[in-house]
């Protein structure tokens, strides 16, 4: 990517973490950014066009290619998921200055987003739906091996880690991320896993 165009993606990011959409202007923007208008525009047609690139971004770092992981152990498998989100997590820190970093106003520009742009909601459910399917077939193989055992359904098990990925990320992102968020996902899932396996 373009270092400027990086530039104006990280210089307004913070600014959306640090207000609303609505809130940032385009003036406050160039400003920040420290180039000229028109330099600006050579990169961004309007605030809307680089909002909507900042929240591609971010859908795009969550998107997971579930053929890169080990199936034969379902143990590996969420370990293997466990480490690509937390690369994920380290990405997206290095967009922010040292002094910065992701803050529980992430939330409030994917809504804002998602109210601007519908079709934000439809990658979010189209991602959830992969990532359930991905989930319950290894569930699946993991029971059918002998793996693991529970009365749940492999859907059920399934829903049960990619909520506790949710939950375990809201509470990172509301504490101001003092928690190490890979090492509770990690606990979270060990704790599911042992109570399910064989």
């Amino acid at each position: 990517m373009n270092d400027t165009r990086q530039h104006i993606l990280q210089i307004s990011l913070i600014l959306f973490l640090q207000k609303s959409f609505k809130e940032v202007t385009m003036r406050e923007i160039v400003e920040k950014s420290g180039l000229s208008k028109g330099a600006f525009y050579h990169y961004f047609r309007s605030k809307e066009d680089l909002f909507k690139e900042i929240v591609t971004m971010f859908f795009t770092m969550g998107r997971i290619d579930y053929s890169k992981f080990d199936s034969d152990s379902f143990n590996t498998f969420y370990n293997q998921y466990c480490d690509h989100i937390d690369n994920s997590m380290n990405r997206i820190n290095s967009m922010f200055d040292s002094g910065d970093k992701m803050s529980p106003n992430i939330f409030m520009i994917l809504f804002d987003a998602i109210g601007k742009f519908p079709e934000f909601l439809e990658m979010e459910l189209d991602n959830y739906h992969v990532e359930l399917r991905e989930w319950i077939r290894i569930v699946s193989k993991a029971r059918e091996e002998g793996e693991i055992t529970s009365l749940s359904s492999d859907a059920q098990i399934a829903k049960l880690f990619l909520y506790c990925t949710d939950g375990v990320f809201i509470r990172f992102v509301n504490s101001a991320q003092s928690a190490n968020y890979k090492s509770d996902l990690l606990s979270a899932f060990d704790t599911i896993y042992n109570g399910i396996k064989v």
